[in-house]
């Protein structure tokens, strides 16, 4: 399943790179489909995948240093295969270095997603109010322009607010009592005249 989904993820990104490149789009994508299908191929299901070193180390319990081991030294086998197959000679050591880059990179991210997600599962399943989200944790940092309001400085910032529209409608009122006199002086005195 997982190869099907390197072969999909290759074919949208090579009609992308197509487009952009104004080549042949679709014999581009097809290309590509077809490059990342034999890496996803050799990644995961070549007899030097990352399970296959994962079940060779013959722990009880992988720790995320060994699994980003086993992803760099499969992400290696698969870029070198698929360059010497595919590209020639020249291709081997380059695919290797990218794709052992890649294959540790990728599994340190995960790594850290999955620690943060677990630690996040775990604080809310002891129920513990301390757990601030990530909007909180911004207003909470002192160089940020937001802060967290109580419901009763809102409400007196309401309060405020609301006086100073009650000021300005009265001034206005104010001044559309002066304009309306005025305009009556006028009035009169055009008439008296």
């Amino acid at each position: 399943m997982l190869t099907i989904r390197s072969g999909i993820s290759g074919t949208i990104l090579g009609s992308v790179s197509g487009l952009i490149r104004s080549s042949t789009p679709g014999l581009f994508a097809a290309a590509s489909g077809i490059q990342w299908f034999a890496l996803g191929s050799s990644f995961w299901d070549s007899p030097a995948t990352r399970g296959f070193i994962l079940h060779a180390w013959e722990t009880e319990k992988v720790t995320p240093r060994q699994r980003v081991y086993a992803s760099g030294i499969a992400g290696g086998f698969a870029g070198g295969s698929v360059g010497l197959l595919m590209r020639g000679r020249s291709n081997v050591v380059p695919g290797t270095l990218m794709f052992s880059i890649f294959g540790l990179l990728g599994q340190s991210v995960y790594n850290r997603l999955d620690a943060q997600r677990l630690d996040l599962q775990q604080t809310a399943s002891e129920g513990s109010k301390n757990s601030k989200t990530f909007w909180r944790r911004i207003a909470d940092w002192n160089l940020s322009p937001m802060r967290v309001l109580t419901d009763e400085e809102y409400g007196a910032m309401l309060r405020e607010k609301l006086l100073r529209a009650n000021a300005e409608i009265a001034i206005i009122d104010e001044s559309i009592d002066n304009l309306r006199k005025r305009a009556d002086k006028e009035t009169r005195s055009k008439d008296g005249i």
